[in-house]
């Protein structure tokens, strides 16, 4: 019975042990990334709150405090968001491939995640920062003269009519009016608290916008 108990302690110790070892993994991983998200990111991104300095890009990319709290965001859309080029000739101002090892981006992939679990009351002030964000593309556009974008037509419609000066004025002026109406929604969110859906409603602004 003695031999029994000691193996049965031995066999409890070592599951308790690599319990223990995986969670400092996790833990290594996570000051691992927010070290790298720092010296990677933090030129285009508020990748972190003690980051010395605010972002070169003007204006900046979304805050990673922002990005986490997008419903399509989880391990896997991470991994393959930080694989793969994101500028183009349609998008000049993209992300481009950072360029990460595979335990690098597995270090910010779960810095970025681990930003799910802040208290609440460190939460607040995220879709703030983001409105700010998406207010100054907007103004900065329209000072421009830049037409904010709106969704592309169906090659159906365009095969059945030809665009006016009427109906691009007219087009513009709704893409202006939806910009205008999901940022009173997502500053109405805000106010009540609710981030997760006032990230939600900036994004049918900043995507046709191609701020990500």
């Amino acid at each position: 019975m003695k031999i029994s108990i000691a193996w049965v302690s031995l066999v409890v110790l070592g599951i308790v042990s690599g319990a223990a070892s995986a969670q400092d993994t996790v833990t290594d991983d996570v000051q691992q990334g927010h070290r790298l998200a720092i010296i990677i990111c933090s030129n285009c991104h508020i990748a972190a709150r003690d980051q010395p300095f605010q972002p070169i890009l003007r204006p900046p990319a979304p805050p990673f405090e922002s990005i986490v709290q997008r419903g399509t965001i989880n391990a896997d859309s991470v991994r393959a968001f930080l694989t793969s080029t994101h500028r183009d000739i349609s998008n000049p101002g993209g992300m481009p491939n950072p360029q990460l090892l595979d335990f690098q981006i597995n270090q910010v992939t779960a810095y970025l995640l681990s930003l799910r679990n802040q208290p609440v009351a460190a939460q607040a002030g995220r879709c703030s920062a983001e409105i700010a964000r998406v207010e100054m593309v907007l103004r900065q556009a329209r000072t421009n003269r830049q037409v904010v974008p709106s969704a592309p037509e169906s090659t159906a419609a365009r095969l059945h009519r030809q665009p006016t000066p009427q109906t691009v004025a007219k087009a513009e002026a709704e893409a202006e009016r939806k910009a205008d109406a999901a940022l009173a929604l997502a500053r109405k969110l805000d106010s009540e608290g609710k981030n997760s859906e006032c990230i939600a409603a900036l994004e049918k602004v900043a995507l046709p916008l191609g701020v990500h």
